[in-house]
């Protein structure tokens, strides 16, 4: 059984007919009239009233409810919304020996991203190493090897400009999504903690900030063994690097649940046989003829390509060439379409991902 809210005209009517059968002589009532004033106030009022009762009804679940109330929903579970990080990295800087750069001191990109000195750095031998984290938390502060920071303000003896290391600028994660999190709820509320289910891994991954899908593989090496595979789609590449595999394996170990305050993490016997997997991208390239072959068509099958491979394309999972024609044919504005490359299924194993390749784009 449903309910439809009735809209304020259709309260000012029903309120108005109500007086009509109720008070005598009041079978037709102007528009000025007191009664129909009356009914246009308490319309007002009941559809307000309407309003809110339906707004609330939808904060009693973790699929509909809005962001504050999420979040109360989530901590009634022990799950904690993923802050921010910061991005951080080093950079090379020449200068004076024995000049340094204090703690502190702004450098900012070209793109206006701001970072600032973590460290005391002092100029030897006309150069240094420069360690900075971002300004500000989130996915914006990454960036790539080699660009150039500026110092906001100039110091004397050092020069103005700080080259980005080889590793670039990473870390940097944005405060979690509600989809994230609403996810993450449902997940509690469908699968309850079993003490180290398969499950279990892929939330307790997904709790790491920055850590966007995760796969977990029971047995992967023989009985007794556990691998667990993750991604960090907020960075570029997503692959992850040796320090963050070794953090989201610590954090399984052990770590204190952000709900209750409580030391968990994977069942000792498992510790042993658990491993993170160095996986490697299996980059899976596009050959599309499609009519009508349009920017705003390209795009949206572009999309839809990135919406399976996020679903389908995980270690070990096989993209299939009659999903991967379905995603085509669903885009927006698609006509018809001829998909030349692949031409057969796409399967990974456990240690690959697929990841969106280039598209070459054709007339059909």
């Amino acid at each position: 059984m449903s309910f439809s809210r009735p809209t304020l005209t259709q309260l000012t009517d029903r309120i108005s007919a109500d007086f009509q059968t109720r008070i005598t002589g009041a079978s037709t009532l102007l528009r000025r009239s007191t009664l129909k004033v009356i009914a246009r106030v308490l319309a007002g009022v009941f559809h307000l009233m309407y309003g809110f009762l339906e707004f609330i009804s939808k904060q009693l679940f973790a699929s509909s409810s809005d962001q504050a109330y999420l979040d109360r929903i989530a901590s009634e579970y022990g799950i904690v919304r993923i802050a921010g990080t910061r991005a951080s990295g080093e950079g090379l800087i020449t200068g004076t020996n024995d000049e340094y750069v204090p703690i502190g001191t702004v450098l900012q990109s070209n793109a206006g991203q701001r970072y600032i000195a973590t460290e005391l750095t002092t100029i030897a031998g006309g150069t240094a190493t420069l360690l900075f984290e971002a300004e500000d938390a989130g996915s914006d502060g990454n960036d790539i090897a080699g660009i150039p920071l500026s110092f906001i303000t100039p110091l004397s003896g050092i020069s103005s400009a700080c080259t980005v290391g080889a590793d670039g600028i990473s870390g940097g994660a944005d405060v979690e999504s509600d989809g994230s999190l609403r996810a993450r709820v449902l997940s509690r509320k469908r699968l309850p903690p079993h003490g180290g289910a398969k499950f279990d891994y892929v939330n307790w991954a997904i709790e790491v900030p920055g850590v966007t899908r995760a796969w977990c593989f029971p047995e992967y090496a023989g009985v007794g063994t556990v691998a667990l595979a993750f991604v960090r789609d907020g960075d570029a590449p997503i692959i992850p690097d040796v320090a963050e595999r070794q953090a989201v394996k610590d954090y399984l170990i052990e770590h204190t649940d952000p709900g209750t305050g409580l030391t968990i993490g994977i069942p000792v016997t498992a510790q042993p046989g658990f491993s993170v997997l160095d996986i490697t991208a299996y980059v899976v390239n596009f050959g599309i003829d499609i009519y009508p072959n349009t920017t705003a068509v390209q795009a949206d099958i572009q999309a839809a390509l990135e919406d399976l491979i996020s679903t389908d394309g995980g270690p070990g999972e096989t993209l299939y060439i009659s999903k991967i024609r379905q995603a085509i044919s669903n885009a927006i504005g698609e006509g018809h379409h001829r998909l030349d490359i692949p031409a057969v299924d796409v399967a990974a194993s456990q240690t690959q991902i697929h990841i969106l390749g280039a598209i070459t784009w054709g007339d059909y």
